[in-house]
């Protein structure tokens, strides 16, 4: 286990800001997170649960302690069944390149997401409802552990449990530690072109030359996000590109990022429209 203090969060979050955290702490192995969240709860000392960082923005300074997850499970395992399980740890690129080597597939659509296999089911990250694919599509049972208790329970997935971009996470005071998938069989030459093709389709949409969290709304009308790209705050600005994204431009400040989503949402509620944010302030 590492304990950090006064720690640059620049690497820790895919918004890439120079935020200053009082208490980082990475612990390595499910007991040790247990111990930690379990001590921190008998302290009253309250803590942000933190994986990827691919859907945060830190505040200036984050006074709360954060446990960081990507260092408690970094194992994937693959049955010849096509029954996998992947610790939270894991990266999705990671868990895709295991199951190229297994003759599995079906997740190539999130190659190009910057995700942990946690943050990804906590998530449910998907293509978007059009597409109606998403991870949970192949999740079989989710290990987690209840933050409330203390204890390690499982989750099979239901309907009621994952919908678009939504988990039963989300609202529970839930850390997942392993995902169990059941996955289709697939030649690898199919995942490479499924691959590329998604690269392929990320270079021409999305806007990755600078920094960002990628969708700022994961509930948001489509003709006011076309009508703020190129808004701009400080360092941070609303993507020419890419509708619903803000990119760190020029040492971005949470404040700016803030900023900007606040307009946004003053937008909406002008034209009596409704916006749900997907992206966390952690202060």
């Amino acid at each position: 286990m590492k304990i950090l203090e006064n720690i640059d969060l620049y690497p820790y979050s895919t918004m890439r800001l120079h935020s200053i955290g009082r208490k980082m702490i990475i612990p390595e192995s499910v007991d040790e997170l247990i111990d930690v969240v379990g001590n921190l709860s008998k302290e009253n000392d309250p803590f942000y649960i933190v994986s990827g960082g691919s859907n945060i923005v830190f505040a200036e300074r984050v006074e709360t302690s954060i446990v960081y997850l990507m260092k408690i499970d970094e194992s994937v395992s693959v049955s010849p069944g096509g029954e996998v399980s992947c610790g939270c740890s894991v990266r999705i690129q990671t868990l895709i390149n295991e199951l190229k080597k297994n003759r599995l597939g079906g997740l190539e659509y999130l190659y190009s997401v910057p995700a942990s296999v946690g943050g990804a089911v906590f998530m449910n990250a998907g293509r978007g409802k059009k597409h109606n694919l998403s991870i949970s599509d192949y999740l079989t049972k989710v290990d987690y552990l209840d933050l409330r208790t203390g204890e390690i329970k499982s989750l099979y997935p239901t309907e009621e449990s994952f919908s678009y971009r939504h988990s039963i996470f989300q609202e529970s005071k839930f850390v997942v530690l392993k995902a169990y998938f059941q996955f289709q069989s697939q030649d690898p030459a199919l995942t490479d072109q499924l691959i590329q093709e998604r690269l392929a389709q990320s270079r021409k949409y999305l806007d990755p030359s600078k920094p960002s969290c990628g969708s700022v709304f994961c509930q948001a009308n489509p003709i006011v996000m076309r009508l703020v790209k190129g808004m701009r705050c400080g360092g941070a600005i609303f993507s020419k590109k890419t509708p619903n994204w803000i990119s760190n431009i020029d040492n971005a400040s949470a404040k700016d990022i803030l900023t900007l989503i606040k307009r946004v949402k003053c937008i909406h509620k002008l034209f009596f429209f409704s916006c749900k944010t997907e992206i966390r302030f952690l202060k």
